[in-house]
This record gives structure tokens, C-alpha cells and sequence, in this order.
């Protein structure tokens, strides 16, 4: 795992230097949705800086998977919700890489749920993550939540 360096502020930042000297970026930001049920949603952004991440380094996802479970570990019972960047169209390499690293890293505290997310005059298909402790929340109603604010959501579109 490379040494990370957590920086404070409104919202908490996570950043490491790989052995190839590529910078990477973990952040958490809290979500604001009008739902008592989303009250601890937080989402979760990871980024290498200069886009040039065309090394296979193993110590990436052990970093980056060590800082999300070091933030569960301050905040147990938030739901951390993971959006796959589309602007490049490789959303659904993004989508299968994140579920192979929470595969790598789970245990049975946690339980994710994925889902696409389509709009009508779009093309594209958007993927979402939502992981959680299983302590404080369902599965079922997660699924349930989540559906119901990805309607309201196409409803205002």
C-alpha cells in the first residue's frame, strides 16, 4: 500500500504519489437529497491527476480500497455511493473494475448493490454503486430508495 495523505476541510481529500509518480485523488462528499432515508449518503471520487494511468499497479486498488475502508471505519453507518465516470465512454470497464476490487476486499460487514441508470434522450447508460454495512441498513430497501429517486429523478428531466 503507498502512504497516503489526508487533508481536512469541508470535504475530506485522500492523495498518494505512485512508484511511477502518477498522483491519485480519494474524496467523500456528502450528498444532499431531500430523503430522511439518504441522510448519510455520501459519494466517493477517485482520479489519477494527469490521466495517464497506463501502469497495472496492484498497490492503486489496495490504497484506494484502504482508504474507503478506513473512512467506514470513522463513519459506520453511511451509504457510500460510486458514480462511473462517462466522459470518456469507459464506464463499463470502470463499473467492472470497482466491482472486482470490492470482490478483492469484501467481507460480510458490507453489502453493494449496482444499478444503470438510462435517460431518455441520452445514449449513454450510467452506472451507480451503493455500499453499506448491512448492521445499519437492507439490501431490499436500498433497492427500493434507490429506484424511487432514480424515478423522481427521469420525473424532473
Amino acid at each position: 500500500m503507498y502512504q497516503y495523505i489526508q487533508e481536512e476541510g469541508l470535504y475530506p481529500l485522500f492523495y498518494f504519489t505512485t512508484k511511477h509518480g502518477l498522483e491519485y485523488f480519494v474524496s467523500f462528499h456528502k450528498m444532499d437529497f431531500d430523503s430522511i432515508f439518504f441522510e448519510k449518503l455520501y459519494s466517493v471520487d477517485f482520479y489519477e491527476a494527469n490521466n495517464q494511468k497506463f501502469f497495472n499497479d496492484p498497490l492503486i486498488e489496495i490504497t484506494i480500497t484502504n482508504i474507503i475502508n478506513n473512512y467506514f471505519k470513522d463513519n459506520p453507518d453511511i451509504i457510500l455511493n460510486y458514480v462511473c465516470d462517462s466522459v470518456d465512454f469507459k464506464q463499463d470497464f470502470r463499473q467492472k473494475l470497482f466491482d472486482k476490487w470490492y470482490k478483492n476486499t469484501s467481507n460480510n460487514e458490507f453489502s453493494k448493490v449496482n444499478f444503470q441508470y438510462k435517460l431518455e434522450h441520452e445514449k449513454m447508460i450510467y452506472h451507480l454503486s451503493f455500499i453499506f454495512k448491512t448492521e445499519f441498513y437492507n439490501l431490499q430497501e436500498i433497492v427500493e430508495e434507490v429506484n424511487s429517486l432514480l424515478k423522481e429523478f427521469s420525473n424532473f428531466k
